[in-house]
């Protein structure tokens, strides 16, 4: 395994981002358990999984509370994992395109740098809690760029309407999001069950979908409404749930089960 740690501008944002990229390259084990593996050749590329953080996360969540790499390895899938702030991955006016930039911006960049497919079938997009709306948010708007999309006790239901413990993190989000009295919140296109209507109604290929949440997630209630909407859209949705809270412990165990649902080629691909 390889993990390039990247610093890359982006004009979207304004500044400096950071990037981790997991690719699946030889390493020592291989040898000892004599697996074979090498580097690309010209014309191979590895399919990719978009991997987005949560609310107050960042690019290095995934690498830090998972196994990730371990992951990857087995299924020969390069991983992207960006920083996206408390941005609900959405263009915020006055604080940068968020949106533009994860969807458009950040693919051309990666794939311009490393042997990553630029083929839909070979992209996927996955994310936990905000990262879930991300996915979902990224699938239902580009259908033509993901295969599949993975949302892991999703931000899905409107934000506004969020119950926790500690409500406060969820309105400074929103408020920053959204404005101080939600003046930039249009539902058409901030809402999941709304792009999801305008998709369906498009005539496009909807992108195989995968949801799970907790049954003692705080947004469990959400996510059920949420699927429930999509299942009567007649969406290709998967939905799998266990025990379990907005907590690493629930997303490494799903993360497993979400990669051995995905349409992987676990090899190195012709491009």
């Amino acid at each position: 395994m390889s993990l390039f740690e990247c610093k890359i501008f982006s004009k979207e944002i304004g500044g400096n981002v950071s990037v981790n990229v997991i690719l699946p390259l030889p390493e020592s084990s291989d040898l000892f358990r004599e697996i074979p593996n090498d580097y690309p050749t010209r014309g191979q590329k590895y399919q990719t999984l978009y991997l987005l953080h949560g609310g107050y996360g960042d690019y290095s969540d995934w690498q830090r509370y998972t196994r990730v790499e371990t992951y990857a390895k087995d299924h020969m899938l390069a991983v992207v994992m960006p920083s996206a702030d408390n941005s609900m991955y959405t263009n915020i006016p006055y604080a940068g395109n968020y949106y533009n930039y994860y969807t458009q911006e950040l693919p051309h960049a990666m794939q311009s740098i490393f042997p990553l497919s630029a083929k839909q079938e070979d992209n996927f997009i996955a994310g936990l809690s905000m990262g879930g709306y991300g996915a979902f948010q990224a699938a239902f708007q580009n259908p033509e760029k993901y295969a599949a999309a993975v949302s892991l006790s999703g931000g899905l239901a409107p934000i506004a309407g969020m119950k926790t413990k500690n409500q406060d993190h969820v309105k400074n989000i929103a408020k920053h999001v959204y404005g101080d009295e939600m003046q930039y919140y249009d539902a058409e296109q901030c809402d999941i069950v709304s792009m999801a209507k305008t998709l369906s109604k498009s005539g496009k290929k909807i992108p195989l979908l995968y949801q799970a949440c907790g049954t003692e997630d705080f947004i469990y209630e959400g996510n059920i409404k949420v699927r429930d909407e999509l299942l009567a859209l007649d969406l290709p949705l998967t939905w799998e749930e266990g025990p379990g809270i907005h907590h690493w412990d629930f997303w490494d165990t799903y993360l497993v089960k979400a990669l051995d649902w995905l349409p992987l080629a676990n090899s190195i691909v012709e491009e």
